[in-house]
Parts: structure tokens; sequence; C-alpha cells
């Protein structure tokens, strides 16, 4: 065989590096680890906007207990009662009682507190008596002392005085619906037990006369009389529950 051509000697020198270099890039390629795959994504929860929760129903207002108001006092043979606008009885008061809770009572009623005065007594039979006055009605309960007697030992140790129909809008009733104004020959139609003209022209009245207070410490209840006074041939203008007597 002839010589190759010394010209080509370093064309083929370069042809084999690069044939080299191409071997040595495609193992490399070839033996470089593979990327991780990209993980498929997860679905994303659509986001929820809560809802408003609902308003709770409004809590109803208690309604106010409005008390009754008084619209009466009710005289009876043993005391008298406050009767309340709803027919209700809203206090009772006995002869004998304390009168402090009476007059209490009656202030609350009546709306005002009541004029006081002292009416003298005899010692003896009648002690002095605390007059508590709302206009048409009065309250004359006995003043105690360290040396007189004691209240059980009177017959007499509290009475009262009507001498209006109303007191500031309440009605002041005796016993058979008697009140101020009412006329005579309605009185007289109740039978009184005794009937008398006065000094002053005046008719005195009296209805239950058996009741003579506590006149016995047995009595519990001690009951009263109605006196009362008229016009002659006129209207009734006072009523007094107190122990029958001629005095």
């Amino acid at each position: 065989m002839g010589e190759r051509p010394k010209a080509l000697l370093p064309v083929l020198i370069v042809a084999g590096v690069l044939a080299v270099a191409a071997v040595v890039v495609m193992v490399v390629l070839l033996t470089r680890p593979g990327e991780p795959a990209a993980s498929p994504s997860e679905p994303t929860s659509p986001s929820v906007t809560p809802s408003a929760a609902p308003n709770p129903p409004p809590t109803p207002s208690p309604t106010p207990t409005v008390a009754p108001a008084a619209s009466e006092v009710a005289m009876a043979a043993t005391g008298f009662t406050l009767v309340g606008d709803d027919g209700s009885d809203l206090f009772t008061y006995r002869w004998h009682d304390d009168a402090a809770s009476a007059v209490d009572a009656l202030t609350d009623a009546f709306g005002s507190a009541p004029e006081e005065s002292v009416l003298e007594g005899d010692g003896t039979h009648f002690p002095d008596y605390t007059s508590y006055r709302w206009g048409g009605f009065e309250l004359r309960d006995m003043v105690e002392t360290e040396d007189g007697k004691p209240r059980a030992e009177y017959v007499q140790p509290s009475y009262a005085v009507i001498t209006a129909e109303r007191e500031n809008g309440v009605a002041l009733v005796a016993e058979f619906n008697l009140v101020i104004g009412s006329s005579i020959e309605e009185v007289r139609a109740l039978e009184p037990d005794s009937e008398f003209e006065r000094s002053d022209g005046t008719v005195r009245l009296f209805l239950e006369s058996e009741r003579n207070g506590f006149s016995a410490p047995e009595v519990v209840n001690g009951e009263y009389a109605l006196a009362i006074g008229a016009e002659e041939d006129g209207a009734v203008y006072e009523i007094i529950y107190l122990p029958y007597s001629e005095l």
C-alpha cells in the first residue's frame, strides 16, 4: 500500500476528537438522573364563605306587674278593709290592732299623709286619741301611756269617722251600702234601734246597737255599732263606727 497523503492527517485527527466528544456527551446525557415527574396538582377545594347566622328572635320584654290600686274603704263591724280596683282585699284593720300599719296603708290609698291632732279623753272610759285625718276619713287611735290602762281594757281602743262619700277617688262605704249623702229615709228603712234629735237640729240614729265593743276579755274582734248623723229630713253627713253608748 502507498502512504496516505500528509494533508489528510490533521483532518482525521479532528474528526476523531469530535467523534470521541460526541460519544462522551451521549454517555453523560444517558447516565444523568431523570427529573422527578411533577406530581399532579391536588384539586383545590373551592373556598366557601360561611353564610351569616340568622338573627335570633327578640326576647319579649316581661310585662310589668301593676299592683292594684285602692278603690274602696269597706267598713265592717270589726274594722275596715281596703279593696283594690281588681276586687282583691289589699289590707284589713281590726279595731284592736296597732294603728301604725293602718295609717301607712291609708296614706298609700289616699295618696297623702294625714293631718294629726290629739283628742283628750276622760282617763277612765275614754283615753286620749291621736286623730289621723285624710279629708273625709278619720281614724282615731288611743294614746297608750305607761301609767294608763292597757289597750285591751278599753272598750274603744280605736274608731273611725266618715264625713265624705269619697276621699281622693277612693269610695268610703259603710255597711248596708250607706254613704255620705244617703237620705235619712234610707237609714230609717233599715229600722234603726234609736233615733233622737240633737240640740243643733240634726238627727242621730243608731244601727246595730247590740255591738258594744270589747266589753269582755274573751272578745277577740270587738264589734262596733253605726252612729249616723243626718240633717232633719235631709241627707246623711256623718257616719261613725264606735261601740253603742247612751253617753
